[in-house]
């Protein structure tokens, strides 16, 4: 009930999560150097067999030992949100895309509130961690430095010896350089790169970290074509815009080299299953669980994590209000339908929700979500200044 999801505090909360559970490992196998693995399910889908081996304590029953099968963690999926150069939406693909997926595609207990119960669970993190830490570090990109966000404390960890701990946003920023170290490896087309060696590209590295960057979440337009409604994950919604072509022609025209263009997907609530994966597509009404993720009007996909919670105890305290809230970028579905013709400046816009289960049937079928509403943002490119 603590745990930051679905807030711009997702990733900083889950490192200082791993570095406490990281020196409370470390003092109890009395290995100073121990480190947290991380499971690269990019390059790698498959569990690692120490993790099912039914002698071990790291096993554990799951729906799945694989990611084998998952649209969310290939590399179609991660490129286009690896060049995402802005921190405040790189942030919720990577939550809603593979973290979710992830989470819910292994199911088990690693698909609830108690995932955590689940040794995978941190290999799984650390590989979310290391995300932030690739695109950050490996690949130039700036935090945020607005004073709001790197001030705020984290807390509800408890460190080594069992006290309480808490840690800024900031300061986690730095942990990958100044408390351990991420073996590099490969993200979609990201190749693996070597660590800087000389004290002044240590310097260097640390100068631009701190610094960050002046990245806000700026919207510079905002279409809503969507309402509250409730949706059916047994079969695909399709929502249709009723935009003025002189309107919609700025969002279908977009610079690419300067903005981007999202689905922003909100719901009121978490659904009482999160055995699915929900697809979205562009101008295609047509389009079904067995419509192909390469199809041209595909666009994206995202999962839920955890269900609506039924058993909170009375007066308990709850951190935060989860808002299952999902970007989706539909700029190169827009450029792909806008040179095969499909897409002019006098059409209308409609986006096409489509759950697709993870197995051969939903958990639960009848499943209503109710869908606050949808917006098409138009958000600039952050221009990664030279040091």
């Amino acid at each position: 009930m603590y745990c930051q999801h679905g807030t711009d505090h997702f990733f900083d909360w889950h490192r200082a999560y791993l570095f406490y559970f990281e020196k409370i490992c470390q003092k109890l196998t009395h290995k100073k150097k121990f480190g947290l693995p991380y499971w690269n399910w990019n390059q790698v889908p498959d569990i690692n067999p120490a993790f099912l081996d039914i002698a071990s304590s790291l096993y554990l029953a799951r729906n799945r030992n694989s990611m084998t099968g998952s649209w969310s963690v290939t590399t179609a999926a991660l490129d286009p949100i690896m060049a995402d150069t802005n921190f405040f939406t790189f942030r919720p693909q990577i939550e809603g895309t593979p973290h979710n997926n992830v989470h819910g595609y292994i199911g088990g207990t690693m698909g609830g509130g108690g995932s955590a119960l689940d040794p995978v669970f941190w290999a799984h993190h650390c590989m979310v961690d290391y995300c932030w830490a690739k695109w950050n570090i490996e690949l130039g990109n700036s935090n945020t430095n607005d004073s709001a966000w790197v001030n705020t404390v984290n807390s509800h960890f408890v460190d080594e010896d069992g006290n309480a701990a808490t840690s800024t946003a900031g300061i986690t920023t730095l942990m990958p350089l100044i408390s351990y170290q991420y073996e590099s490896s490969a993200i979609g087309s990201s190749p693996a790169k070597e660590a800087g060696k000389t004290k002044k590209e240590y310097e260097k590295l640390e100068k631009h970290i701190r610094k960050g960057a002046n990245v806000r979440f700026e919207i510079k337009q905002r279409k809503r074509i969507a309402e509250r409604a409730a949706v059916s994950i047994g079969r695909p919604a399709s929502i249709e815009t009723r935009l003025l072509a002189g309107e919609f022609a700025r969002i279908v025209n977009v610079d690419t080299s300067r903005d981007r263009v999202f689905a922003s997907i909100d719901f009121a609530q978490l659904p009482p299953s999160s055995d699915f994966a929900v697809r979205v597509f562009i101008n295609f009404p047509q389009a079904n669980g067995s419509t192909p993720t390469t199809d041209a009007h595909f666009a994206g996909s995202f999962s839920f994590f955890g269900t609506a919670p039924t058993n909170i105890p009375a007066g308990a305290s709850v951190a935060h209000k989860e808002q299952p809230m999902f970007l989706v970028n539909i700029t190169n579905t827009l450029q792909r339908l806008r040179q095969s013709q499909e897409l002019t400046e006098a059409s209308p816009i409609s986006v096409q929700l489509v759950p697709v289960p993870f197995s051969g049937g939903f958990e639960k079928p009848d499943t209503q979500l109710m869908l606050e509403h949808i917006d098409i943002i138009v958000t600039p490119v952050i221009i990664n200044e030279p040091e």
